[in-house]
Formats: C-alpha cells, sequence, structure tokens
C-alpha cells in the first residue's frame, strides 16, 4: 500500500489521492461505517464478493466498483488467489466530479481488454514509486484521468461504454465535418447515412455528446465559422454564414451571439 503525502497545498486542490494499493493475496474486509474517502476497487486476477447497499457484487478481472465515502461494506475472495488494486481519493471537489461525470457507483463496472483501464493499476505503480515530487499535483492530475476514462470506457449493466457509442458515431461525424455547408442538411439524411431510425439517432447523440443532432450539427457549423472568421479576414460575415450552411444570415448572426455571447464582427475583432 502506498500512502501518498498530502500536503496543506495538495489539499486545496479540487482532487487529490489519498492511498492506492495493490494486493496479491487480498484478505476479507468489512468496514460497517464504509471509508472516510471515495473508494476504488478492482480486481486484476482471481475473483471476489463485494457486499454494499444491500447488494451482493461478484468482481472478476477488468471489473470495479466505485463506492462513496462511509458506505458501509465488505468484500472477501471467491477464489484464491484474489489480486486487487485500489485507490483512494479525496478533495473539496470529488463529490461534483464524481457526479457531474454520471459515474455509476456501488455496482459493477466493467470494461474491454484493449480499455486504458486495463493497464491502469501497473502504470500507478510509476507515481508510487516516486517520493515527495509534485506527488499530490500528479496524483491529482492521475485520479481525475483515471475518472475521465472510467466515463467513457466504463461498462454498467452491459450496456455499452461512451467510448464505444463514440466510435459507432463517427463515420457519421466525418460525414458532418465534410457537409456541414449543405443548407438541407437535416436529421433524415444523418439517419439514413448510419441506417438507424431518426429516434435511434437521437438517442445515441444525447448519450455521447449531450445534444440532439441537429444541435450538434449548428455547434459545428459555428465552430467553422470561428476558423472562417479568424482565418479569411476577406470573407464578409454574409459570405461567411452562406459557407458554414445558414440560409440567412440575420439568423447565422443571432445564433452566434446565443451560443458565443458576442457577435461575429466582434468575435473577429478580439483575434486579430
Amino acid at each position: 500500500m502506498k500512502q501518498m503525502m498530502v500536503t496543506a497545498l495538495d489539499r486545496t486542490l479540487p482532487i487529490y489521492i489519498e492511498t492506492m494499493g495493490w494486493n496479491e493475496w487480498q484478505e476479507e474486509f468489512i468496514r460497517p461505517e464504509g471509508y472516510h474517502c471515495y473508494h476504488w476497487l478492482q480486481t486484476t486476477s482471481g475473483e471476489g464478493l463485494f457486499e454494499c447497499s444491500g447488494k451482493s457484487l461478484t468482481l472478476s478481472p477488468n471489473q470495479g466498483v466505485l463506492l462513496h465515502p462511509n458506505v458501509p461494506h465488505r468484500y472477501v475472495a471467491i477464489s484464491q488467489p484474489w489480486s486487487t488494486w485500489y485507490i483512494t481519493f479525496n478533495g473539496k471537489h470529488a463529490p461534483f466530479i464524481v457526479s457531474s461525470l454520471g459515474l455509476a457507483t456501488s455496482t459493477v463496472i466493467r470494461w474491454e481488454l484493449k480499455s486504458p483501464l486495463t493497464t491502469l493499476h501497473n502504470r500507478s505503480r510509476t507515481l508510487a514509486g516516486r517520493n515527495l515530487d509534485f506527488n499530490g499535483m500528479d496524483g491529482s492530475a492521475f485520479v481525475y484521468r483515471f475518472l475521465i476514462d472510467l466515463k467513457k470506457h466504463g461498462q454498467v449493466d452491459n450496456q455499452r461504454s461512451l467510448s464505444q457509442h463514440h466510435v459507432r458515431l463517427m463515420p457519421l461525424f466525418r460525414f458532418l465535418d465534410e457537409n456541414y455547408s449543405n443548407p438541407t442538411l437535416g436529421l433524415v439524411h444523418m439517419a439514413a447515412y448510419t441506417s438507424v431510425s431518426s429516434q435511434q439517432l437521437n438517442y445515441l447523440f444525447r448519450l455521447t455528446t449531450g445534444m440532439s443532432p441537429y444541435q450538434f450539427l449548428i455547434h459545428l457549423r459555428i465552430q467553422k465559422a470561428k476558423e472562417f472568421l479568424i482565418n479569411e479576414k476577406g470573407l464578409t460575415v454574409k459570405a461567411i454564414a452562406s459557407s458554414v450552411g445558414f440560409l440567412d444570415a440575420s439568423h447565422f448572426v443571432t445564433t452566434f451571439r446565443k451560443l458565443e455571447t458576442i457577435t461575429p464582427e466582434r468575435y473577429r475583432d478580439l483575434n486579430k
């Protein structure tokens, strides 16, 4: 087990590591009052039983569970040896980060073999092996990266991961990047391109990007417009509006201002 040195400065960070560790022969742990920090436990080999929140969970290789602080739990080996890796973390913004990422807690999270999560416990040894060399700040970056990877690659209840949905939509993302200037482009064309229903496509987009396909297209057009405003000084706002798929310049200006809080002209002035 590696007890991280947490300085007063480290405690001002949004999130920091308290401990991390490896157990080749995981012993039984019973915590009636839970642990005082966020706690992640995953299986590296063998199999274990994890009990929390009235549920009994089996943890096999490439599976783990994330617990909020102070959640009563117990875990014990089903097969020996049961090898595990764990990390505990905290911080003033740790609850917000876990919540905003929508990470599942007190349930099994699994991932594919090719996922970065598969080698995480090995990569963490480099950080654990260092001694007092900005360990707190680097540990903060490490645990945040871990939580992001958990969001991207973690699978709950046999559902596809965010990264798997993203891969499925990537051909359409490329299609939109090549055809955003077409003012007639709409949901029907996108659904036909991906060979899924409009309802299913809308679901996938909201799951992957947090917005509808149409909203995504509008944001893409505004992004391209910003590039034109900076790189093509000779183009008028009206010409740029047409170049990115808007039929009406006033609609373009209104949309740009709504998303960027400033007009296209002001945006260009600020980036001269």
